[in-house]
């Protein structure tokens, strides 16, 4: 991944000075993101050397741990977003003069007019990974007793940790994926996958999601269900509408269900027993991002996945008695 924009070549109304402002601008904006995340991931560490060296722990304070850490993704991406007027910050072109026209634009002015920008929200997102796949990596590992066993309240907390960490992964890769639908330019990494398999890897996360207090039904078909979808954005959708569900009927049971036609495939996300709508409608991308309520705003992940779905050229349907949703997804070949 490059850190520094390509820049264009010098022209004439560019001086030498104005060239390496714009580097230490960008030099800046890297250095600061870097080392937001370092130490982010040293302080997440330090912080689970205390738990088990200092006896430091409580589920409060590591819910409130993974609060902050949402907060500073968005502090972050709102920190290094290119100021107006800089290159790569979509502020609006200048009008060219009244005796430019078409012919005039050569290939190599066209290069120079919009040089290859760094994504930063790209960027950001790998940074703030990183650290985030090793505090869930070391989870696991102490979880697992390969460094030493954990009596019965360290393996609670562990959960919460583990379970806070996944739930902020979900969150920053949906953040990221509503950034490119609302820029026009999200596509999907479509291959061919076995849906049956991806259900039933959603069934055991969502167990994990919930610090194993609650575990996820899951009824398959027997054989397998090979199609052609986004497989790492499909597994995320359909875990964003199970925890969904999850918050919003708590004595509810989940459970997730494949069956297969002809033509399409159909996965179902229910909570049973519930009396109730979960949502009185779809939200949309678009509705989150001009809405000022917080409570709707609280609804961008459905909002997301939806959206995802109708990539796939499926439907996302949902319903009550009990509250539940519906993926219907077109068998396909790859294209």
């Amino acid at each position: 991944m490059r850190a520094l924009r390509a820049f264009p070549r010098s022209r004439s109304g560019a001086s030498v000075g104005e060239v390496f402002e714009t580097i230490g601008v960008e030099v800046r904006r890297i250095a600061t993101v870097r080392l937001g995340m370092y130490t982010s991931l040293v302080a997440l560490l330090m912080g689970l050397g205390l738990f088990f060296v200092a006896d430091v722990r409580g589920a409060a304070s590591w819910g409130m741990f993974a609060l902050a850490s949402l907060g500073a993704i968005v502090g972050a991406a709102w920190g290094i977003r290119p100021a107006p007027g800089h290159p790569g910050s979509g502020a609006a072109k200048p009008a060219p003069s009244a005796g430019a026209t078409p012919k005039d634009e050569t290939p190599s002015s066209r290069v120079d007019a919009e040089p290859d920008d760094v994504d930063y929200l790209m960027a950001l997102r790998h940074e703030f990974r990183t650290p985030l796949n090793a505090v869930l990596g070391f989870s696991d590992v102490l979880l697992s007793g390969i460094d030493g066993q954990v009596n019965d309240s360290q393996r609670e907390d562990l959960e919460i940790i583990r379970a806070s960490g996944i739930r902020l992964r979900i969150l920053l890769d949906c953040a990221f994926d509503l950034s490119l639908l609302a820029d026009g330019e999200l596509r999907l990494d479509a291959d061919r996958a076995d849906v049956r398999e991806l259900v039933a890897r959603v069934a055991a996360e969502a167990g994990q999601l919930w610090s194993n207090k609650r575990s996820a039904g899951c009824t398959l078909p027997e054989g397998s269900c090979i199609t052609t979808v986004d497989e790492a954005r499909l597994r995320r959708s359909i875990l964003v509408l199970a925890d969904f569900l999850g918050t919003a009927h708590r004595e509810a049971k989940i459970s997730l269900s494949l069956a297969v036609s002809d033509h399409h495939v159909a996965i179902e996300v229910t909570a049973d027993p519930s009396d109730r709508l979960t949502l009185n409608a779809l939200p949309t991308p678009a509705e989150v991002l001009a809405s000022e309520d917080a409570t709707e705003m609280r609804r961008w992940p459905v909002a997301v996945t939806s959206e995802i779905i109708a990539r796939h050229e499926g439907s996302l349907y949902h319903g009550d008695a009990p509250a539940r949703f519906l993926i219907r997804i077109p068998l396909r070949e790859r294209r």
